[in-house]
């Protein structure tokens, strides 16, 4: 048998760079060991395949909030102090956006309707996310959106945010800043 008699592929029109981009989307979409989990995606009431074709083409993808996951909104500056007092004390935390004007944090179900903070709201149920591959993460942007925190399996815990997000709050009030 020769190589002519082998069936060809058809060509697919894609570059080196396109299969690597698609290479990392998978990986950051929250691949472990080689499987994909797009879990996150699909629990929060969003077609799977369209989101990753949205992020396949370059573009953000629509997520809504308040189906699998609550999220609450800062202000950037805010919302970077918030993350490094998570950090501080040792929580785990879970996927927070960065956006142009806020910081955005993915917290369990109904953890923060009893949030009752200045400045900081929690995003209405239904209300859509613009959000970019899990591997555009800080300081690389996709339209001015990124992540501090890409996706992952665990979300932040409400009480621990509720918690950083008064500690950053009277930091900020003792060092003058807003």
């Amino acid at each position: 048998m020769t190589n002519d008699a082998l069936p060809q592929s058809a060509p697919t029109g894609r570059t080196t760079q396109d299969h690597i981009r698609r290479a990392n989307l998978a990986e950051a979409a929250g691949g472990f060991d080689g499987f994909v989990s797009v879990d996150w995606i699909r629990d929060s009431g969003a077609s799977v395949s369209r989101t990753l074709a949205k992020w396949d083409q370059g573009q953000l993808a629509e997520l809504p909030a308040g189906k699998a996951w609550d999220v609450v909104r800062m202000d950037r500056s805010h919302g970077w102090r918030t993350v490094t007092a998570l950090r501080t004390a040792g929580v785990d935390v879970g996927p927070v956006l960065h956006t142009e004007a806020y910081v955005e944090v993915l917290v369990p179900l109904g953890s923060v309707a009893a949030w009752d903070q200045d400045g900081a709201t929690v995003v209405a149920e239904g209300e859509l996310l613009t959000v970019p591959p899990p591997a555009v993460v800080a300081p690389h942007t996709l339209n001015a959106r990124s992540w501090i925190v890409p996706p992952g399996t665990t979300l932040t815990d409400g009480m621990a945010l509720y918690e950083a997000y008064a500690s950053a709050s009277a930091s900020m009030a003792m060092d003058g800043t807003r």
